[in-house]
């Protein structure tokens, strides 16, 4: 199965004309389609009657609601709604009928921002194990669902980490931030407080068209990949292939100039 795109890549490739196409082949590799749960909250700049209030319960004795309301000349449901907020946030709290900033509040207003309560949210990544990462499909890229007739990347993958399952919460994290998910909102920047669980759903296959080139500048033989999810160059695949691969396809060249033949172009 060829494409527009892997013509595309070759043409790119031809118009350099050092370089002479050896050979092409394609295959797929697999990635864990993962579902992530996680408990996120938004930060935003304290509002100028949230910073007031907190500022008069840090240095008044305040025991009701309609103290506030005449200090501030506020409507006491805005006050009522704002006390409801701040205890929830467990920004402030009651000392023998009186109230109190808590540590939590105190370090809020020190840094003028808000943390809203927490909400609970699933979001969807691809894992590859083979590049320990997640991997940001491209808009309109193919996607390959389990072709019988197509090879799968011919090294397996070893690593420790072959299962986003097996990642700590750090690693995570940091994942969820490469898959471009979107944390600055209208309200503020989104932050992921907690994760609370990974559900691997199923493997997806992608597929990477493999390019052989002989560079004839300086005489070279490599590798280069071009991988449809990501739609550019994958340079972890190229790496490996090239270590592995390079010196054979190089010697093969040679054997086929002693011959008398020559590559495709």
């Amino acid at each position: 199965m060829s494409s527009q795109t892997d013509q595309q890549v070759l043409d790119n490739i031809r118009k350099q004309k050092h370089l002479k196409v050896l050979n092409t082949m394609q295959w797929t590799f697999p990635m864990q389609r993962v579902e992530i749960h996680m408990n996120t909250v938004i930060r935003s700049q304290m509002d100028v009657l949230m910073k007031m209030m907190l500022k008069i319960f840090n240095r008044l004795d305040i025991k009701a609601a309609v103290e506030i309301s005449e200090l501030l000349s506020v409507e006491m449901i805005f006050i009522e709604h704002m006390l409801i907020l701040l205890e929830r946030s467990e920004m402030i709290e009651k000392e023998q009928g009186i109230y109190r900033l808590t540590a939590n509040g105190t370090a809020q207003l020190e840094a003028g921002t808000f943390t809203h309560e927490p909400v609970e949210e699933t979001m969807e990544v691809t894992y590859s194990p083979f590049h320990q990462r997640v991997l940001k499909r491209q808009d309109e890229q193919e996607t390959v669902g389990r072709p019988k007739e197509m090879a799968t990347y011919r090294y397996e993958t070893t690593s420790e980490l072959s299962s986003f399952e097996k990642q700590d919460d750090v690693q995570v994290k940091q994942m969820i931030e490469d898959s471009g998910y979107e944390f600055l909102v209208e309200e503020g920047q989104k932050l992921i407080n907690d994760i609370l669980s990974l559900d691997v759903k199923d493997v997806v296959q992608a597929r990477c068209f493999e390019i052989h080139l002989h560079d004839q500048t300086d005489d070279t033989v490599y590798i280069q990949v071009w991988n449809t999810w990501t739609a550019r160059f994958d340079e972890r695949f190229e790496e490996e292939l090239n270590r592995k691969e390079a010196s054979e396809l190089r010697e093969r060249l040679v054997s086929s100039k002693g011959k008398g033949t020559k590559p495709d172009n």
